[in-house]
């Protein structure tokens, strides 16, 4: 016989414990119920097991992982812990981490008290977490906390598990006594969650049961996102979403989180006081997760997206072309002028400001230049650079894109001008300049299909220049 593993299996005597010994299911049944409404809420919410290789665990796609999925991971224990119990429990977090490093988001000890000595847990590693986004423009600030909070963690609990403990785990406290508390509980952040629900308490209570029945028939088998929402919505005679659009949250710099939206963290890909990345890096670690996106999607018959957050135009341009037309998807763009559809074209008898055109000569070595500007015209700073204003296909509009529509009818006009230049021209390439509002760079990628390979730039204004971004 080979040597034993070392990893965490199905099979192995602590995963089998919560199967062979059924005390506390109830306590982790019911903390499950209470986190499955907000689960529900987040379309990136695939299925939960009772009873794997933890008491209970979510997965959840995300398209920046490494293996584009994430587990979020839960021991509940319903007795009185000592702190050497809470430390076994934070081992056996660190030991899966260690097998299976990056696939767990978070593991959480649920428990309803900690022993008096380790009550700052409850408290203080969270309150730090959570207060990260808004001191982040402070690295001091966040700098004192992280590392004061790391040596209490290493004095408790040594050097390497407290630093697991800093980045990888959380505590819930949680006082859930009873069946009637259960159902409480989950009655209360069902209707926080879902807040058009007008369901009777009977029929909530129903919902309750019905759960509870399939969890306990399924410990240690999946149950999909579909299953879970349809026994609600069965028990309460009513949907639980009203939009059935998922949203696509793009997270910038500024740390927004929307956990009711899948996310795309384009935070690094930013700009401001830190450089853009180079091509490489936005293919990697930006364009292919949104390319993973949109296969995900399809194979959940998904073709409508809405598209919200902060980003910048070289995102927004690859966001569009990711979930292009030509693959199926029509978008719902967040602007400020209001939400624009792209399946809202104009009529034969609409105009709307449209772009002047300017004609390219030639090509720039292999590649054809354009040039497309929505009330500043990004001409005049590639010419400064010694590129040839005859050789730009330029495209220029001095008055604002102020609905969907004209959106479409504006980038109509745009795709007809590229495709004819580059059929005319031939280029190996595109290289694209764009200076105009982020929601027309969404429509616009959108209906970039059959072009050649475009470069995309983003302008940096201080020095009056372009770099190169994303390669797509």
């Amino acid at each position: 016989m080979g040597a034993k593993s070392q990893s965490p299996a199905l099979s192995d005597a602590k995963s089998l414990g919560g199967v062979i010994a059924q005390d506390g299911f109830d306590y982790q049944l019911w903390d499950g119920l209470a986190r499955l409404p907000a689960w529900l809420a987040n379309p990136a919410f695939e299925e939960l097991i009772f009873e794997g290789l933890e008491d209970l665990e979510a997965r959840f796609f995300a398209p920046q992982a490494p293996r584009y999925r994430l587990l979020e991971r839960y021991q509940a224990k319903s007795g009185n812990l000592a702190p050497k119990d809470v430390r076994e429990v934070f081992a056996t977090f660190q030991t899966f981490e260690n097998a299976y490093p990056g696939l767990a988001r978070m593991h959480t000890l649920v428990t309803p008290r900690l022993p008096a000595t380790l009550n700052w847990l409850a408290r203080d590693p969270g309150r730090v977490r959570k207060a990260r986004p808004f001191y982040a423009p402070f690295a001091d600030v966040t700098k004192a906390s992280d590392d004061k909070l790391r040596e209490d963690l290493a004095e408790e609990f040594g050097a390497d598990l407290g630093q697991f403990i800093a980045s990888s785990v959380e505590i819930s406290e949680r006082v859930i006594p009873d069946r009637d508390s259960g159902l409480h509980t989950f009655a209360l952040f069902l209707t926080r969650t879902f807040e058009h629900i007008t369901a009777t308490s009977k029929q909530t209570e129903e919902a309750f049961e019905a759960l509870s029945g399939l969890a306990r028939k399924s410990q240690g088998v999946p149950l999909r996102r579909d299953v879970l929402i349809g026994q609600i919505e069965s028990a309460l005679g009513q949907a639980l979403f009203t939009n059935p659009v998922p949203r696509i949250h793009v997270r910038s710099d500024r740390n927004e989180v929307d956990e009711t939206a899948l996310e795309i963290d384009a935070s690094a890909f930013s700009g401001g006081s830190a450089p853009f990345p180079e091509p490489a890096r936005w293919q990697d670690e930006l364009i292919t997760p949104m390319d993973h996106t949109g296969q995900w999607l399809r194979s959940r018959s998904v073709t409508r997206l809405a598209i919200g957050g902060s980003y910048r135009l070289t995102t927004a341009f690859s966001l569009g072309k990711a979930f292009r037309a030509a693959s199926g998807f029509e978008l719902e763009i967040e602007a400020r002028s209001g939400i624009w559809l792209t399946d809202d074209r104009p009529r034969p008898d609409e105009t709307y400001p449209t772009f002047a055109i300017s004609e390219p000569a030639s090509l720039v070595g292999d590649r054809l230049v354009v040039c497309v500007g929505i009330l500043r015209d990004p001409t005049a700073d590639l010419v400064a650079s010694g590129v040839f204003q005859s050789n730009i296909l330029g495209a220029s509009m001095p008055v604002p894109v102020t609905s969907g529509r004209a959106a479409q009818a504006a980038v109509s006009v745009v795709k007809a001008a590229v495709s004819a230049a580059a059929t005319r021209l031939k280029p190996a390439a595109i290289e694209l300049y764009f200076a105009g509002p982020a929601a027309f760079a969404v429509a616009l990628g959108h209906r970039w299909n059959a072009m050649p390979p475009t470069q995309l730039h983003e302008f940096i204004a201080t020095d009056r220049r372009y770099v190169p971004t994303a390669f797509l």
